[in-house]
């Protein structure tokens, strides 16, 4: 009732799993049991004009494709799932735009119910350069590093929030804080095979005891806890004073003195960058921050929209940064790049998306 099987000699080539499966032929099958519901082996070899002899449906049956009852063949939940991974190959291939493929990756689950803006009034970005081995125990393999010459790269921005609120609040109903967040550059292979840069935050802390319990209970922070520490940023004459006292914990103490009122035109000689285009190209044009659910296997997508980071290259006239200074990084494996500073940027927060990876297997 079924295919034949011939003994295969060692020299034989190994067979694909197509192959293994029936090729076309076992598409063809699975296909017809799907839509029958259930069917004879004599049914199948007349619907498909094939002798009944050359029907894999032994081979499928193995592979738990298929069973038999009665005489019949039926569809196993496996064998939708392999015919559904097929299906979605294909139309990855013919029509990846389709919103209805969109749709079986792809789902808006916005965690705040209007998107939340605000005005980056002032803001630090201290850029690190840290050997992939060291960086890559903190962010989840589904994610690449974004490599430059080979070095990975974390950015800590510490920057003044104003009027931060949802959709059209008034002035007065908004908060003002400080926050300082870690980011890993990463790279994320999107389910239509785009290659798409962004961020994935490896630690955060605002000065807000209410800012910082918002970001842990969002899914864009679920890797780690927000802490609340005091974060105090100033002005005195040329200089601006940064410090961010994370006490007891060493990882995330700041203390900054920048010259912003003369900054470079050029990268500083501790960057590996060779120009400040290329700079930012790496570590300041993208517009996603990326989370991972491994428990479901989904990518959390948060897009930004914001205006232009008119950013100074600045050189530091004293600076300690905690993070490096033992954990989780040290000066063998990451090292100060360059630090820029930039002022007055509306930035707006978009409706989360929940993407389910390409390969994930999932139905």
């Amino acid at each position: 009732m079924g295919e034949k099987h011939e003994s295969s000699s060692g020299n034989d080539a190994k067979l694909t799993e197509s192959e293994a499966l029936g090729g076309e032929l076992g598409l063809a099958v699975l296909t017809a049991c799907h839509r029958r519901g259930s069917i004879s082996t004599a049914q199948l070899a007349e619907l498909l004009t094939v002798p009944e002899g050359t029907l894999p449906v032994l081979s499928l049956e193995q592979a738990g494709l298929l069973d038999v009852q009665r005489g019949e063949w039926r569809v196993t939940q496996a064998g939708r799932d392999h015919l559904d991974s097929v299906f979605l190959a294909i139309q990855s291939q013919l029509t990846p735009d389709a919103k209805e493929y969109e749709r079986r990756y792809r789902v808006t689950d916005p965690t705040l119910p209007l998107a939340a803006n605000t005005v980056w009034s002032e803001a630090v970005c201290i850029n690190i350069r840290v050997t992939p081995e060291a960086l890559r125990p903190l962010v989840p393999d589904v994610f690449e590093l974004d490599l430059y010459r080979g070095h990975a790269f974390v950015s800590i921005t510490v920057s003044r929030l104003k009027h931060f609120g949802a959709g059209s609040l008034p002035t007065f109903a908004r908060m003002n804080f400080y926050q300082s967040t870690y980011r890993a550059h990463v790279v994320y292979e999107d389910f239509q095979g785009a290659r798409r840069r962004g961020c994935y935050f490896v630690r955060s802390e605002t000065n807000s005891m209410l800012m910082s319990l918002t970001a842990n209970l969002l899914p864009e922070f679920r890797a780690h806890r927000c802490g609340t520490c005091p974060i105090f940023m100033a002005r005195r004459g040329d200089h601006l004073v940064l410090t961010v006292d994370s006490a007891p914990d060493v990882a995330g103490k700041i203390v900054l003195v920048l010259d912003v009122t003369n900054p470079r035109s050029d990268m500083p000689p501790t960057s590996v960058f060779e120009t400040v285009e290329e700079a930012k190209e790496i570590i300041v044009d993208f517009y996603d921050a990326y989370s991972y659910e491994p428990a479901a296997d989904d990518i959390y997508v948060l897009r930004i929209d914001r205006g232009p980071w008119n950013f100074r290259v600045c050189d530091p006239i004293d600076v300690y940064l905690g993070y490096l200074d033992g954990t989780p990084f040290n000066s063998a494996d990451a090292q100060l790049d360059s630090i820029f500073y930039f002022q007055d940027v509306p930035y707006r927060w978009l409706p989360l998306v929940k993407e389910r990876r390409r390969n994930s297997g999932a139905s």
